[in-house]
């Protein structure tokens, strides 16, 4: 039903019938048709598709406040997160029995133009995790402190682990205690480089299912 509220314009608001009077900014009136709900089945495309945005939403949104900051490569994109979003949609989901899943070895966790981690060894020991790389000191957009950060996802318990900023590139090897409570569930592990300042990344190595 509509309402007449005392106003100088005798201003109706509300709903009637099919439409919406509503105020606008100005004080004028403006009328809408009334929301209708759309009980229309999706199609099979478009379903796949909002599926696709659901499952890069769900996975992306715990590691952001890390991903915001190391994407200093925004590939074209306006900002870090237009990056993130893009990118893993386009390039880090695949199909599973018909259902979109992240493609981990594809995923990246940073972009920039530093030299990428050059992995020699990992392994993992219930909670202990070994990681030696080659320094690559003398090469290009390669300094020795450079800094490594480690991101781990365990699917099986979509818990998330980061270890930012802990250890020099000059290192060579880290060793890192991961909590109890992954002790026996595999983990997703990615790696990357930093400047000290984090004014720019490397793009990510992906190092396995650990």
């Amino acid at each position: 039903m509509g309402l007449m509220i005392d106003t100088n314009k005798g201003m109706l608001t509300g709903l009637v019938g099919s439409v919406v009077f509503v105020k606008g900014k100005n004080g004028e009136a403006i009328v809408r048709s009334r929301p209708m709900r759309n009980t229309a089945k999706p199609t099979p495309k478009k379903q796949q598709s909002c599926d696709r945005f659901a499952v890069v939403g769900a996975f992306i949104k715990p590691m952001y406040p890390f991903l915001k900051g190391s994407f200093t490569d925004w590939l074209e994109k306006r900002t870090a997160r237009d990056a993130v979003r893009s990118y893993t949609l386009k390039n880090a989901v695949k199909l599973e029995q018909g259902k979109p899943v992240i493609d981990y070895p594809k995923f990246l966790i940073s972009t920039g133009k530093q030299r990428v981690y050059n992995p020699i060894l990992q392994q993992r020991e219930k909670t202990e995790l070994l990681l030696e790389w080659q320094p690559d000191s003398t090469q290009a957009f390669a300094h020795s402190d450079d800094l490594l950060s480690v991101v781990g996802y365990a699917p099986q318990t979509s818990e998330y682990v980061f270890f930012e900023a802990c250890a020099t590139r000059a290192a060579a090897q880290l060793q890192l205690e991961l909590p109890e409570a992954l002790a026996a569930a595999p983990v997703h592990f990615w790696v990357t480089f930093s400047t000290p300042t984090g004014d720019s990344y490397a793009y990510s190595t992906y190092l396995g299912l650990l």
